[in-house]
């Protein structure tokens, strides 16, 4: 059984310091270093595709993602910080490193998992900044369920009246959108090997259709 977040004792031993050095590792290289300028920032990398930050991140931690799949890094999930960076392996690291393969979603489960678990314990609100804060909410944001969409919107609109940048809440209401239509994302389907429906590859003709 994955280790329960623990609000009383994670006050006193949960600092960033504590964590795994792999989990450091992941941080640091999504977030910036603590104190560094990057550090609290909305960093373009996140959103933006390159070949060169795919290959660095398949590099660093291609390995990791296979041990979170594995959940052989569940010991993480004890601290805030720890669950956060499970997220990050399970969630962005999956995507940068199997760009335009099926294995893009394979911790989406696992992922979603532990922001509902993070939520609902209210150790997301433990996080030192809104972008982490962010990342810990997306997942609900690559959730192929109505009741996960609607949580990410919610959670988006909170996060933009503490200072996110308001582009992360209109994403989260267009994600809940294609899934209120069509239960799913449809640029899936030819990875997952899916059918489309007519109404699914029409919708797929559209600009702006796929993420």
């Amino acid at each position: 059984m994955s280790p329960r977040f623990d609000a009383a004792a994670w006050s006193t031993r949960g600092d960033y310091a504590s964590l795994d050095a792999r989990a450091r590792e992941v941080l640091d290289c999504w977030f910036g270093a603590p104190g560094s300028d990057e550090y609290g920032t909305d960093r373009k990398c996140w959103f933006k595709r390159s070949d060169a930050f795919d290959a660095m991140l398949r590099e660093r931690f291609g390995a990791l993602i296979e041990a979170a799949l594995a959940h052989e890094l569940d010991a993480w999930l004890n601290t805030p910080l720890g669950s956060l960076a499970l997220v990050i392996v399970l969630d962005q690291f999956t995507r940068n490193c199997h760009r335009h393969t099926a294995h893009m979603y394979d911790g989406d489960a696992q992922a979603v998992g532990i922001a509902r678990r993070m939520v609902e314990e209210g150790s997301d609100l433990l996080l030192p900044t809104v972008y982490h804060r962010a990342f810990a909410t997306i997942p609900f944001e690559h959730d192929e369920t109505l009741e996960g969409q609607r949580e990410g919107v919610r959670l988006y609109a909170l996060l933009e009246t503490q200072g996110l940048d308001p582009s992360y809440a209109r994403s989260a209401v267009r994600h809940a959108k294609i899934v209120e239509r069509f239960g799913r994302f449809p640029h899936r389907n030819a990875l997952l090997g899916r059918p489309s429906t007519d109404e699914e590859i029409a919708f797929l003709r559209e600009p702006g259709s796929s993420f």
